[in-house]
């Protein structure tokens, strides 16, 4: 258990674990550092550059690079923020950015500039901002990653969101499942799990997985979808569509498949969210509803995801197909 709970930092020692030789260009000193849960890693094809799921957490010179119209808010977080910590985006919803700890820094991340600060005055400022805001029907759980909070901060957190009659829905986001399961597989009181299974008795619980490829779930993801199916929380995927990592027929169908095998529906399929220096992952329009379409004639209509884009000021994320 405990070598699960370790992560990769260092670069060259992440490239000597995965076979591969070393480099030189300068990636180790990117300004967002590199971290990858040791559990992520093992399903990391040994040898191989272009591993999908590699790719997704190795830095890249690419990420260096200046692209027009990609920026360090591309979604409109920071003017969307109530109090700090604290966001209002949609009607009747709020985002709680409970930790700016993940378990895996995927390249990606449209978070990666985010002015994150850790703050021990979150649950008692949620708590009367919901008091005042009794019009919110839904508060989601984000991050970084909520279920990275130790047991204590999490259970206080939850508390805190249970008590408020006016919310009948709690959302968490998360890559654990497929990062660090262990989080979700103890059952001892206290625990993570102990928390929803009290939780699931109060409020609807639904629970995002960000998944990306099917080489991410494997046995101890399903354990962990099978143990939350068990007390009655709703399963939903979402992914971004990434150049290079499952940007093809092959991989999208078998992502639902797999994610249906393991009791989760494919809710959304993100087309990527411009911040800076991820702009190297980007799959144009025309291509994604191409695959959308391909997709459509392959799979049932419960597991085709919905392709969409999310920008500032819209009242909703936006449908791309």
């Amino acid at each position: 258990m405990k070598n699960n709970f370790e992560f990769w930092t260092h670069f060259a020692e992440f490239l000597t674990y995965l076979e591969l030789p070393p480099r030189s260009d300068g990636l180790e000193k990117n300004p967002f550092s590199m971290l990858v849960s040791k559990h992520f890693a093992s399903k990391i094809k040994k040898g191989d550059w272009n591993d999908p799921l590699l790719r997704q957490v190795l830095p890249s010179i690419a990420e260096l690079r200046e692209v027009k119209g990609f920026e360090d808010d591309p979604v409109g977080d920071e003017e969307s923020v109530q109090e700090d910590g604290i966001l209002q985006k949609y009607v009747g919803r709020a985002l709680v950015i409970a930790t700016p700890a993940c378990s895996i820094h995927c390249r990606f991340c449209f978070r990666r500039n985010f002015p994150f600060h850790a703050d021990p005055t979150l649950t008692d400022r949620l708590d009367c901002w919901l008091e005042k805001h009794t019009d919110i029907h839904e508060v989601i759980l984000s991050g970084g990653d909520p279920l990275m909070l130790d047991n204590e901060t999490f259970q206080n957190l939850v508390s805190v969101i249970l008590k408020h009659e006016s919310v009948g829905t709690l959302r968490i986001h998360t890559r654990t499942p497929v990062t660090l399961p262990q989080k979700l597989l103890e059952t001892e009181e206290k625990s993570h799990f102990s928390c929803l299974q009290k939780a699931a008795t109060q409020k609807k619980i639904v629970f995002v997985s960000h998944v990306n490829h099917p080489q991410e779930l494997d046995e101890a993801s399903g354990k962990v979808f099978q143990h939350l199916r068990s007390i009655g929380v709703t399963l939903l995927s979402q992914s971004v569509l990434l150049k290079g990592v499952n940007d093809n027929v092959q991989t999208l169908v078998a992502l639902s498949q797999k994610l249906f095998e393991q009791g989760v529906l494919p809710y959304y399929l993100h087309q990527l969210d411009h911040a800076k220096g991820v702009a190297h992952f980007e799959v144009e329009d025309v291509h994604a509803i191409k695959l959308m379409n391909e997709i459509r004639n392959l799979l049932p209509g419960y597991l085709v995801p919905r392709l969409v884009r999310e920008r500032p000021h819209d009242g909703s994320k936006q449908p791309l197909f």
